[in-house]
This record gives structure tokens, sequence and C-alpha cells, in this order.
């Protein structure tokens, strides 16, 4: 038997796959396994024969038990499902973000809250970005933004106080954008004395935000749209968020402040 058939076995029936999972928290007989997995007690013994001449289970006293082999079998199935549930859950993100969480680990991965944006509600990820940043005064801000948007910077400029420290990295594109559109903006940045603004020559392709122990990453479509935004404060995640916005950050070289 190949690897590719055993495979096909183990996922080609729920009720196999619902016996490794019993096996895997204790021994049992047929009879038990066909009551706790609900299928038929013949259905419990063929699935066992068959995990038995894979070496993935053996008889022990009357009861089945997982192999060190069937052990393996289950720790990766385990690992193969929850890869597939985080690959739906972050579908849209991932579609659209690029190379930005190539490397992340699993942990990480399931201590983020996903919003993505949908024909009922197409503006989620926008008003989750919102309440992130929120409507009280921050003590830092450091952001990166692949487009221009009016929203972004009044959200900004609301949570700004005068101890607020800011940074906001942009590419050259975006620039050359915000000089046009918002001239205004851009004069009254160049202002503040606490605010950095960094301009990188590579195309930003995802936006971040790092405000008050939160983090946050968003993924942009064709038309600049937010599409998905995955946020946590927990540790790990906030590690991986500066993490990413160090290397956008080295990147970019400041914009010398008007006298």
């Amino acid at each position: 038997m190949s690897a590719r058939s055993d495979i096909s076995f183990l996922v080609g029936s729920e009720s196999r796959t619902a016996i490794l999972n019993a096996l895997a928290s204790e021994p049992q007989r047929p009879t038990d396994l066909a009551r706790s997995c609900d299928c038929a007690r013949e259905t419990a013994q063929r699935t066992l024969a068959g995990f038995c001449n894979r070496g993935w289970v053996e008889k022990s006293d009357g009861n089945y038990r997982l192999t060190p082999g069937g052990k393996m079998v289950y720790d990766r199935y385990q690992e193969l499902v929850a890869s597939v549930d985080r690959a739906d859950r972050f579908g849209e993100f991932l579609t659209n973000v690029g190379d930005a969480v190539i490397d992340v680990e699993a942990d990480v991965l399931d201590q983020l809250t996903v919003t993505t944006a949908s024909d009922g509600d197409p503006h989620a990820p926008i008003d989750r970005y919102l309440t992130i940043l929120g409507d009280d005064t921050v003590d830092n801000f450091r952001g990166v933004t692949p487009i221009v948007s009016r929203i972004f910077n009044e959200s900004a400029e609301n949570v700004l106080g005068t101890e607020t420290k800011m940074e906001l990295v942009i590419d050259e594109s975006v620039l050359e954008r915000a000089k046009s559109a918002y001239t205004d903006s851009l004069e009254l940045a160049y202002e503040l004395e606490q605010f950095s603004l960094r301009v990188t020559k590579t195309e930003l392709d995802f936006g971040l935000l790092l405000v008050d122990g939160h983090g946050a990453v968003a993924s942009y479509d064709e038309d600049g749209n937010m599409a998905a935004i995955v946020d946590g404060g927990d540790e790990a995640v906030l590690e991986w968020i500066e993490s990413l916005y160090e290397s956008i950050r080295t990147q970019a070289a400041p914009i010398e402040r008007r006298g």
C-alpha cells in the first residue's frame, strides 16, 4: 500500500477519522467505538481491521489501541485539519497580502482575529481598523500604508495628542498621491514634532498598525480596497507584527522635516 492510498482510506469515511480520534483518547472495544462514533459495529470492525493492516492499531486484551505509528498518523492528521481550517479562515487575507505571512508560526495565526470583507458587509475590515484605533488619544502609533485614504487620515488625527509618538511608513507612490490629494494633511504632519514620516522605494502591498499594545495587518485587493485585516494583542502576535514593521522600516528613509 502507498501513502496516498493509506491517506485515501483514512479520509474516505467520517467514521474512520472518528474512530482514529476516539482511539487517540483511550483503548476501546469495537462495540464501544460503534456507539461513541455513531456507526455500525461491522463498520467499526472493518475500520479496525484496515488500521491493523496498516500498523496503526493493535489489539490487546480485547481492546484496540493506537500503535506509535498510529499516534504519528493521528498527530499529523490533526495538523492537516488545523492547517486547512487556517487556510479557510485566512483565505481572503492570504490571497491579497503577498509574502508577509509566509513564516508566521501556527500559534500566532491561531491568536489572530480575522475580519474579512463580504458582499453583505464590504466595510467590515475598515470598521475593525477604526475599532482597533479607537477614539481616545494614544501614546504610540506606528503604521504602514500602501494607499492614500481620507478615512485613515481623519481617524489618525482623532487619536493623536501633543505627546503621541507617531511614525508612518509609505512608499513613493503614496507620497506623490498625498502631495496632490492631501496637501494640508501632509503639511500638518510635517509641522508635528513627534511625527516621523519614512518613505520606501519598495512598493507596499499591505497595511500595518501598532498602537498601544495592539497590532494589525491589513491586505488590499487590486482596487486598493481593504479586503481583510488580522489583529491581536498577545505577546507572540505583537512580536510578529513588530518584526514585520521593522523589516519595512529599515528599508525606508526618513523625510527631512521642513524648516
